[in-house]
């Protein structure tokens, strides 16, 4: 297990007691005082996934494209979806510098791939048990996924939750060892499951994964039979029984959700899969920020996925992207899906943008996903831009104009009331508040930040009242 300076200099001072501000309600103040010893990561991993893991991670490594990056000649246009888009069909600009060798080149690592999956059963295979929530964190994806968390417990939701960090050095001992078993939710070491025996003779290998790459990985690798996957950002309004209950859900085994655009993936990428292009899929792209998925029933979608995402950067997001807005993992799990012939739900209510307005022009701010179904309410709000991160928000200046009044980031409050039910708004920013004035010393990312609690609450203040 490799260890850095900073944590064997803090396992070395023993007991640490860390006194800070806790804020129970923004305009209550008590002191809070939390102790624990740091200590190295511990294992995090299980040894059953791991041992179903380890063949496939040979696989996926031995399988890469055996041609050099695509090249983008220039990017697709981001096309909006309106309601009288077409289903998509064959007839995709090419935006990618792709010979008939390098399809086939690319075409014969999928087909090897394909192959083994097809060999694949399933039912054979049961490392996975229960019903659970998978989020993404680390460094600055920490605060975010907090607060999606404690919205999680305040819509009722008590499952279980694993939260994906990238590598050790990523491990908060604060906050995988306190706070996060505290809302019934634990760390797991994504880099623990990538390192594999490549030989009889013992050599080991590593599968490099980053960013858009880990949530396939985490969704795959997850303890849970049944999981909702939320992006750190992806806000949960509703408890998730709803979901998992619901008919789309139990007939599929996978919902996803809409983006706002045109897909644009290249017909390229049904030739490297070996299919004939599909003319009746949804006009919009996917939105990744949330997922529901039955891995019993889709155990070889995520594994194909895992794949696609594994050589996204180089091969698969331009196939499936061609260089378009939010290029990356969010199309690669219905494409897994569609490859395979496996069922899954789509869901129809389009994708809804709520923004702020700076200096007179509106800027968008989140995505508004719906629950699967014609009457159905909202059941996400993918706050992306500003992530709901404490210490960014302070200090990137998206909570202020340009002569420095404090604004709305989601809208006005009858607005808010009109779409959520609530002024969704506030509530939020009552758990920032509290978390981000009793964690400000504890969070690494918000170290050094400077007075966070303080302009968290001066924020508050000017915008709700600080009531």
């Amino acid at each position: 297990m490799r260890l850095t300076l900073p944590r064997l200099l803090l396992s070395a001072l023993g007991l640490t007691i860390f006194t800070i501000l806790y804020l129970s309600h923004p305009r209550l103040n008590a002191v809070y005082t939390y102790t624990y010893t740091p200590t190295p990561p511990p294992e995090t991993s299980s040894p059953i996934i791991s041992a179903f893991f380890q063949p496939w991670a040979l696989l996926i490594h031995t399988t890469k494209p055996p041609i050099s990056p695509l090249q983008i000649f220039w990017p697709a246009q981001n096309i909006p979806v309106t309601p009288s888009s077409p289903p998509r069909g064959p007839a995709a600009e090419n935006h990618l510098d792709l010979s008939d060798a390098d399809i086939a080149s690319l075409r014969a690592a999928h087909a090897t791939f394909r192959t083994a999956l097809d060999q694949l059963d399933p039912s054979t295979i049961s490392p996975f048990t229960g019903v659970g929530i998978v989020l993404v964190a680390g460094g600055e994806y920490f605060g975010p996924a907090l607060v999606s968390l404690a919205l999680l417990r305040q819509a009722g939701c008590d499952l279980p939750v694993e939260v994906f960090v990238a590598d050790n050095s990523e491990y908060e001992s604060a906050l995988c060892e306190i706070e996060l078993p505290a809302l019934n939710a634990r760390c797991v070491i994504l880099s623990e499951y990538l390192t594999f025996s490549a030989n009889s003779e013992g050599k080991t290998a590593h599968l490099a994964a980053t960013h858009y790459q880990l949530k396939s990985l985490a969704l795959l690798l997850s303890s849970f039979a049944e999981v909702l996957f939320l992006d750190s950002d992806s806000l949960p309004l509703l408890s998730p029984a709803a979901l998992f209950a619901s008919p789309a859900y139990t007939d599929t085994g996978l919902i996803s959700w809409p983006d706002f655009w045109v897909r644009t993936e290249a017909t390229a990428f049904y030739s490297v899969a070996n299919i004939s292009v599909p003319t009746d899929l949804p006009p919009a792209s996917a939105e990744a920020g949330q997922l529901l998925v039955d891995k019993r029933r889709h155990l070889k979608t995520l594994l194909l996925a895992a794949y696609y995402n594994v050589w996204g950067p180089g091969w698969y997001y331009p196939l499936l992207s061609q260089g378009a807005l939010g290029q990356g993992d969010k199309t690669t799990f219905e494409a897994a899906a569609v490859v395979l012939g496996m069922p899954y739900h789509r869901v129809q209510t389009p994708v809804r943008a709520v923004s702020r307005v700076v200096d007179g022009k509106e800027r968008g701010s989140g995505m508004v996903q719906f629950a699967p179904g014609p009457e159905a309410g909202v059941a996400f709000l993918h706050a992306n831009t500003p992530k709901m991160n404490a210490g960014h928000l302070v200090d990137e200046g998206d909570l202020v104009d340009g002569v420095g009044r404090h604004l709305r980031l989601w809208g006005g409050e009858e607005e808010q009331v009109a779409l959520f039910g609530e002024d969704l708004e506030r509530r939020v920013w009552g758990v920032l508040v509290e978390g981000g004035c009793r964690l400000e010393g504890v969070v690494e990312e918000w170290k050094g930040r400077g007075g966070v609690c303080g302009r968290l609450r001066g924020h508050w203040e000017a915008v709700f009242g600080g009531e």
